[in-house]
């Protein structure tokens, strides 16, 4: 009689249990339900991809003691200036900063936090680099900013931006309804083309922005 009364609390149990499982991952799927009905409803529009600055390698330029006997330029810094206004990039040389700005039209009546994401920028054929996101996003009902930020390496194909005409973004977000939930993923993709005047944009402030750290690694180099 004991017997059969332990077995069947362990079966009471074992049905609770999967009741349980069977109730949290029904939760769990509604949630994922909820957040995805919230994204359709949401209009990923791409607005900007804009260059912030640009940082040359520390170790990019041999000091040289003739710099001790006056003003002198450093001659690795001189050639370098000489072959980039040509367009020559031996070798990589830096890092340019790139923001993407997207505009997320949220057209439902509910909140979605946007908590990170996995993901990639494909500048056309040109190259294809990780974007992060830059914070947390709450994905309120009208408009909202999201902003992406990566590195671009400053080689030979810096040269090449104005032959970009689509920019892809293509990865998986992390979302959840409240801020305080698990988040849980889903999968994006967009791509827009980009304007002569975008791309024009683009290519000048590379240009500046890779002259003026090199002209500074030149000044700094300079001893009095």
């Amino acid at each position: 009689m004991k017997k059969t009364t332990n077995c069947s609390i362990r079966s009471l149990a074992l049905v609770a249990l999967s009741i349980l499982t069977i109730l949290f991952a029904g939760c769990a799927t509604v949630k994922k339900l909820s957040a995805a009905d919230i994204l359709s409803k949401t209009k990923l529009e791409f607005e900007s991809l804009s260059l912030d600055s640009a940082s040359i390698n520390k170790d990019l330029f041999p000091k040289s003691n003739d710099l001790k006997k006056g003003l002198l330029p450093n001659p690795h810094v001189v050639a370098l200036v000489q072959d980039f206004a040509r367009g020559i990039l031996e070798k990589e040389i830096g890092k340019a900063h790139l923001t993407v700005a997207l505009n997320a039209k949220n057209t439902g009546e509910d909140t979605l936090w946007i908590r990170g994401l996995m993901a990639s920028l494909v500048l056309d054929s040109l190259m294809e680099l990780p974007v992060a996101l830059r914070d947390t996003v709450k994905l309120v009902p009208g408009d909202n900013k999201v902003i992406l930020v990566t590195e671009m390496p400053i080689d030979r194909r810096i040269f090449r931006l104005m032959e970009v005409n689509v920019v892809h973004i293509v990865g998986r977000m992390d979302v959840s309804l409240k801020a305080s939930d698990e988040a849980f993923t889903l999968d994006f993709n967009q791509d827009r083309k980009i304007s002569q005047e975008e791309k024009q944009a683009l290519a000048d402030k590379a240009r500046t922005s890779v002259l003026d750290n090199i002209v500074s690694d030149w000044v700094g180099a300079i001893s009095f």
